[in-house]
């Protein structure tokens, strides 16, 4: 392992090219600030009482002006609980369901960029990683503490039209929190990415080898490919496309053998104003084990409620429907999204359950901004509880 940094930021996984490049202002410095205050409400099976939480999350940081290639960046993070009737990571109550949002202070971003080669950018240190849909590799956006990584990064386009990234990392600060015992995981991390465009869209094929010291069964080998695209169909409106598979083994201590793969596929149009896209993912299992993806953003897959956050034993198929709409509305434009899902185990034998997501969001200045979303989960299945979730969050960026 590279101890020479501790190397902070699980760094640029298979980090698309468009997610690497760095806009004309972020070679200059910049006072970092952003906070979000959110009401989260969860009534779920199985529990005497609800979970209300009442949290407010800021960072607070300093992004240096690029000096001979170097820039540094630094980025604190806070979480407060104003209302606790909810279970915490490391402060369960009894009777009511959890919510993964508790009190933390901690580092959440500190690295040096280097870009003193031409096509080259290299990362070290603890860094945010969103690597394409953020299926495999992603922060964690939506949960109130941030996941970020130790890690180092290398990044070429030198060898056009391909980019590729090469990334090391040894330890995943997870959205849990540094104090609970699954919320800091060490290890090693390695990650090779090409990527390019073709006339059938942005392809991407990645390696992505995960051994964890203190989570072996999480350990992992996933080798696969992603291809995303789209085509005007007519002014205004465009065909869209995604498809994905990737294949699975276990790595390292992980004390089971097995081999699982992951296909994916989704087909829409789209507007300036609305979007549509029919889809359908299918996470492998061979009875005790299934596909897992613990580095990645979970809450953009397999509906919001999060009642699937891990690939059960059987597996999962999830048929999906989603939807967007933009409208102006009292100056501003409200964003409406919505998604139906119907959850079956991953050979379609039996149902496990069905879900529907609606959100509406819209920007009140060029700083703050409000978003309402719900969940509900209706289950089939023994293995999973129903469930209703609702947020309010009111997000403000310096």
């Amino acid at each position: 392992m590279i101890k020479a940094v501790p190397a902070a930021a699980l760094a640029a996984f298979f980090l698309p090219a468009a997610a690497l490049a760095q806009t004309p202002d972020e070679s200059g410095a910049k006072v970092l600030f952003e906070s979000r205050l959110r009401s989260e409400l969860v009534d779920q099976q199985g529990f005497a009482g609800q979970a209300h939480a009442l949290t407010l999350r800021a960072r607070l940081g300093w992004r240096s002006p690029t000096v001979s290639g170097f820039q540094l960046l630094v980025e604190g993070e806070g979480v407060a609980v104003l209302d606790d009737r909810y279970s915490a990571p490391v402060d369960p109550v009894p009777g009511r369901p959890a919510v993964p949002d508790g009190e933390t202070v901690e580092l959440n971003r500190a690295q040096v960029r280097w870009t003193g080669l031409p096509d080259t950018e290299v990362v070290v240190g603890r860094q945010r990683l969103i690597v394409g849909n953020s299926r495999f590799v992603g922060n964690v956006g939506w949960r109130q503490n941030e996941q970020t990584f130790d890690a180092l990064r290398v990044t070429g386009s030198a060898l056009k039209p391909v980019t590729t990234t090469y990334v090391f990392a040894d330890r995943v600060q997870r959205p849990l929190g540094h104090e609970h015992p699954q919320g800091v995981w060490r290890g090693d991390i390695h990650l090779l990415q090409a990527e390019a465009d073709t006339p059938l869209g942005r392809l991407a094929g990645f390696g992505l080898a995960i051994d964890l010291d203190n989570a072996p069964a999480m350990s992992s080998t996933t080798v696969g490919a992603r291809l995303a695209g789209a085509r005007p169909v007519r002014d205004g409106l465009s065909l869209t496309w995604a498809g994905e598979y990737a294949v699975q083994t276990d790595a390292g201590a992980n004390p089971v053998d097995y081999r699982l793969d992951l296909q994916s596929v989704a087909v829409g149009l789209q507007a300036p104003m609305w979007a549509l896209a029919a889809g359908y993912d299918r996470f492998d299992g061979d009875g005790v084990s299934g596909f897992q993806t613990p580095l990645g953003t979970g809450h953009g897959f397999l509906g919001w409620s999060d009642v699937i956050t891990t690939t059960p034993a059987f597996g999962v198929r999830d048929a999906f429907l989603r939807g967007s709409l933009s409208r102006p509305a009292f100056g501003r434009t409200v964003k409406l999204t919505a998604e139906a899902h119907a959850f079956h185990d991953a050979d379609g034998d039996f149902r496990l359950g069905r879900e529907l997501d609606l959100s509406a969001s819209v920007p009140v200045d060029a700083h703050w901004s409000i978003e309402v979303k719900g969940a509900r989960f209706e289950s089939d299945h023994v293995a999973f509880p129903d469930a209703t979730k609702a947020w309010l969050s009111v997000e403000y960026r310096y």
